[in-house]
């Protein structure tokens, strides 16, 4: 499988206009001299409280044509604290935090993501499965439409924040 756009209708979840104005602002995407794939997702979210939070997505994807997703995670931007205003987060931190270790499409090809189709919710923190579900789903689209359209700009990695 390759990472190219199918002819129409789209195979995204999510509208390429959201896709294409995500990839510039949010993603910045590093390639290895192996070609493997490093890349950063900044979200912007807020919790039901209407605290404002900013979290890092990193995914690594080897260099084979498969683009096989080797490495992820989820964390909270250092010295954001708006993360713990999340209601699961205040009922019991410990368990949150596992929050961070999910592992969606780990081991899979990027292109997985175009037939991922997991229960999904719009809310801003990450207190629900499908809240998480959606972000990631938004977070690889992403990164799927980037690679695949070239939208994002590769950043040298001594530029890279």
């Amino acid at each position: 499988m390759s990472s190219t756009l199918p002819a129409s209708p789209s195979p995204y979840v999510f509208p390429e206009r959201a896709l294409r104005r995500w990839s510039r602002e949010n993603l910045n995407i590093e390639t290895g001299a192996d070609g493997s794939v490093a890349a950063r997702f900044r979200f912007e979210g807020s919790t039901c409280g209407n605290v404002p939070f900013q979290l890092d997505y990193h995914l690594r994807l080897d260099s084979s044509a498969q683009r096989i997703i080797t490495g992820h995670q989820c964390r909270p931007v250092p010295f954001d604290e708006g993360h713990q205003r999340m209601c699961c987060w205040q009922e019991d931190a410990g368990q949150a935090a596992r929050l961070f270790e999910e592992a969606p499409l780990l081991g899979q090809p990027l292109d997985a993501v175009l037939v991922w189709r997991p229960a999904r919710s719009p809310a801003g923190c990450l207190c629900a499965p499908a809240s998480r579900a959606h972000k990631w789903q938004a977070v690889l689209e992403t990164l799927h439409f980037a690679l695949a359209t070239a939208a994002a700009p590769l950043v040298p990695p001594s530029l890279s924040p």
